[in-house]
């Protein structure tokens, strides 16, 4: 059996640089790892696969050194827009929850920053001994390329968008989400769901709520009717459309979509209720789809660290996804103040918008 010694004779370097050059060590420059690679692969070295998940194993189990940060950048994303989207700070504030957790710590980088380039920030994070790196998702973009110098960090993104190179990321499964959406409007008696979906969110979400709404509709195969990609901003063009199709439900992408049916007069009441593929808190009225991507980042970070403990940085050559469907939050039901519920009991109330049932 070839041993890391007799690799190191060969090589003519230390036992440590040999040990940190065949687990891909970004500490140890790029040619001296090719070289020992070369001269262990000659010798026909074979690594002791026990004693690398043992190795593996004390790494992950063992404190993280109080200093050890991970890069979270802000892609393509101002700090001011950082700091005041609330999906956003969910989003840092998982991943932050997640690595703190581990025992690292989180520092935040803006590619968006002024001055800033993709080779700056290669040096900026290197300097810092920054090895892991955590991509923020892009809100602007189904497409990203960044340049950075990729065989010296262990990243992963967080998010669906496409990315060049292709790394490891953890983002919605937005397949499965569209088709509990569409299930849950089933179980409650709704036949025929219209979906209406921003363009460059379904982009973004690689058509992913397009193709299950296609394929689970209770009216398929003639779905394409009850779908639309991006809303016109024709009122009439969208009335004929809802007069043709009588939908009984209604699938946002948003509500930004919500706001544009509510401006055409074309907001619907109980017999027609909205669902939304991007729930938030701030419109409980309105139930669907909450994405989680706390839990997501949580996601990406472990990708992230199972790299550093696997001594891994560089593009994977097999990039690793890890989605998550979200979960259903069903609409909240409307206070009822002192005034309505005496309006209840005088007799019915007219002019009164309701979203949900």
């Amino acid at each position: 059996m070839i041993t890391l010694k007799q690799i190191a004779r060969a090589a003519d370097c230390s036992l440590a640089t040999v040990s940190y050059a065949l687990r891909n060590d970004p500490r140890i420059h790029p040619e001296t790892r090719r070289r020992v690679q070369e001269v262990a692969a000659t010798l026909g070295y074979r690594p002791n696969p026990r004693f690398s998940s043992l190795m593996s194993h004390i790494r992950s189990s063992r404190p993280v050194g109080k200093g050890e940060r991970i890069a979270f950048v802000w892609v393509h994303t101002p700090k001011a827009e950082a700091a005041a989207d609330p999906f956003l700070q969910r989003v840092y504030l998982g991943a932050k929850a997640r690595a703190e957790a581990l025992g690292y710590g989180l520092e935040q980088f803006w590619t968006a920053e002024r001055g800033m380039t993709d080779q700056r920030l290669s040096q900026v994070m290197k300097s810092r001994g920054i090895v892991g790196v955590l991509l923020s998702p892009v809100m602007h973009e189904s497409e990203v390329t960044l340049d950075l110098e990729w065989d010296r960090f262990a990243p992963a993104v967080i998010g669906s968008a496409r990315w060049t190179p292709e790394l490891h990321h953890a983002g919605h499964h937005h397949f499965l989400a569209m088709l509990l959406a569409l299930e849950k409007l089933a179980a409650a008696g709704h036949r025929r769901p219209m979906a209406i979906l921003e363009a460059e969110v379904n982009e973004r979400a690689r058509r992913a709520w397009e193709a299950a709404f296609a394929v689970f509709h209770p009216q398929r195969p003639a779905a394409a009717e009850w779908l639309w990609i991006g809303l016109p901003a024709d009122r009439r063009e969208v009335a004929r459309r809802f007069k043709r199709c009588r939908p009984d439900a209604i699938v946002v992408s948003s509500q930004a979509i919500v706001e544009q049916l509510r401006t055409m007069d074309l907001a619907t009441g109980p017999e027609r209720p909205i669902v939304t593929m991007h729930w938030t808190p701030t419109a409980p009225e309105i139930g669907g789809i909450d994405l989680s991507y706390d839990m997501i980042a949580a996601n990406a970070v472990d990708l992230v660290v199972s790299q550093l403990n696997g001594n891994e940085t560089g593009v994977p050559p097999l990039p690793r996804m890890l989605l998550f469907p979200g979960r259903w939050v069903e609409a909240a039901a409307p206070a009822v103040h002192s005034s309505d519920a005496l309006a209840s009991t005088n007799g019915p109330q007219r002019g009164r918008l309701s979203l949900m049932p």
